[in-house]
């Protein structure tokens, strides 16, 4: 077997990894493109219009706000555009999209983004591997990381989590460089990309498991002995931790209420349900396989290898975050473990069937079948909302400042603020504000417990859009079979009570993904 320290030559030459980066890139915005991501609106999950719109927050204070201060200029911003979630969610990922929406703030923006996260990602992937496995084997597992379905719809979507995953990689691979050759640089630097995981999403604290269970595992106790090895932890009690302190009151919010166990037994049924749609069911079994192999449980004894250990590590913390940790179920949780899971997959052949062509067939063979799995991928295709909220804003407005009221599920919520946000050419100051039904109408919290109308009355409720000078009211309808909020039938009801005063401006309908047939969309106007 030869050295994985100096993988072979390979097709990419010297170029290899420069060019898995191009491709992968364009391959995303290939599939970007064929799954309806450049035309769709955004809101195909509760969280992307949040992360749009705090996204184009930060480009704005960075573009007209500076100078202001940021807590202001963000609760003005809130008050005009409801789903800024700066708080709710680090600042990380937002700090970057915003600099990068400066040039053109449009969502296609952020969707590049995404795209160049995959490259990154599967980049650091083979990097990783080839010092784990052969060349050609480590560009299988970059390749598998890149297709899996997890990822593949992670980057339809504007979201965290891919940024999360490289730098949950990069933190990796700086504590193993670690490890070799203890050092201040390298333990600053593990603390400062763990930091950054940790201010990007709250699940960066996943990494805190890599450095017990390599000292652990590999019995390195000197490393404890190290002032180096403890010093490790400083940016992130520096960088992260006042960040921590200060949102936690906020991010409580988003806790489910189970008790620990309960989440726990919930969390085991669920990823357990959708592991094979996350990675596909082969790829599952033969990582299992290869974690047994890591794990010396079969005839084939490998050596203690620090990489191995480490991305256990990531494993084994990223696990407990999601069983523990309760803030709902959901296979994007997956993402830090990618790479571990493509390497762990990739891994069962190379060490056990490397020396056969077998193990080249079965690596290229699991590609495939993961690559195939690619035209099966839903079609991201939210539509609806972007075309009625840009319909109205080309309507004459009374006054200088405009305000609308929105009445939808948090998808459909978010998809009118987000889409109203990216169309207008000045947000700060703006001259609309938006109004969240599911705050204004209702009470609740983060999750949607503890609901209650605020109106009993029409007449109360019309007395409201009065007070509040709502000239638009945007309603999604609730879908056939499902019970509407009291709010949403107390509003229809007033509106349609008086149509003198209220005309039926637009009715339209909705598509979006994991959902057949949504409510149609109806926008009233206020007669002048």
């Amino acid at each position: 077997m030869p050295d994985p320290a100096q993988p072979s030559a390979s097709v990419f030459s010297r170029y290899r990894a420069g060019v898995l980066f191009l491709g992968v890139t364009l391959f995303i915005l290939l599939i970007q493109s064929l799954t309806g991501v450049w035309t769709s609106d955004i809101g195909a999950d509760p969280d992307e219009p949040a992360h749009a719109v705090t996204s184009l927050m930060v480009r704005d204070y960075l573009a007209t706000g500076l100078g202001q201060s940021p807590l202001t200029f963000a609760q003005q911003y809130y008050e005009d555009f409801p789903k800024v979630a700066l708080g709710h969610y680090p600042p990380g990922y937002y700090a970057l999209a915003g600099l990068v929406l400066l040039p053109w703030p449009q969502p296609q923006v952020l969707l590049v983004l995404q795209a160049l996260f995959t490259g990154l990602l599967a980049l650091q992937v083979y990097l990783m591997g080839r010092r784990m496995l052969r060349d050609s084997s480590a560009l299988a597992a970059a390749v598998l990381s890149a297709a899996f379905p997890v990822t593949l719809k992670l980057a339809q979507l504007v979201m965290a989590d891919l940024m999360l995953a490289c730098l949950c990689l990069l933190a990796v691979e700086l504590w193993v460089r670690f490890l070799e050759k203890p050092g201040y640089r390298l333990a600053l630097g593990f603390g400062v990309a763990a930091a950054a995981a940790i201010l990007t999403k709250g699940s960066g604290l996943a990494l805190a498991l890599v450095p017990a269970v390599t000292v652990l595992a590999l019995r390195r106790w000197d490393l404890l002995k190290k002032p180096a090895f403890w010093v490790a932890g400083l940016p992130v009690g520096l960088l992260a931790g006042p960040w921590m302190l200060y949102s936690s009151k906020i991010t409580k919010e988003g806790m489910v209420s189970a008790g620990l166990v309960d989440f726990a037994l919930g969390a085991v049924t669920y990823y357990s349900s959708v592991l094979s749609t996350a990675f596909g069911f082969v790829t599952v079994m033969i990582a299992v396989a290869g974690l047994a192999l890591w794990l010396g449980l079969t005839k084939f004894k490998l050596r203690p290898d620090p990489r191995r250990t480490a991305l256990l590590g990531l494993l084994v913390g990223t696990a407990l975050i999601m069983l523990f940790i309760p803030t709902g179920y959901s296979s994007r949780y997956f993402m830090p473990v990618v790479p571990v899971v493509a390497l762990l997959a990739v891994s069962f052949f190379d060490l056990t069937l490397a020396r056969m062509p077998l193990g080249r067939f079965g690596i290229l063979s699991l590609v495939l079948l993961v690559i195939f799995q690619v035209p099966h991928l839903l079609v991201k295709n939210v539509r609806g909302y972007r075309s009625a909220v840009v319909q109205a804003l080309e309507k004459p407005a009374a006054g200088e400042r405009t305000h609308w009221l929105v009445c939808a599920d948090p998808r459909g919520e978010g998809a009118v603020i987000a889409s109203a946000a990216f169309a207008l050419p000045v947000r700060s100051p703006s001259p609309l504000q938006v109004h969240r039904a599911s705050k204004e109408l209702a009470a609740a919290d983060w999750l949607g417990r503890g609901y209650q109308a605020a109106f009993d009355t029409p007449e109360a409720l019309l007395a409201y859009l009065d007070k509040t000078t709502i000239s638009r009211v945007f309603v999604q309808l609730s879908a056939e079979g499902e019970t509407a909020p009291a709010h949403e039938e107390l509003l229809l009801k007033a509106l349609r009570s008086q149509p003198e005063r209220w005309a039926l401006e637009h009715s339209g309908p909705i598509t979006r993904p994991y959902q057949a047939a949504p409510g149609p969309l109806e926008v009233y106007a206020r007669k002048l």
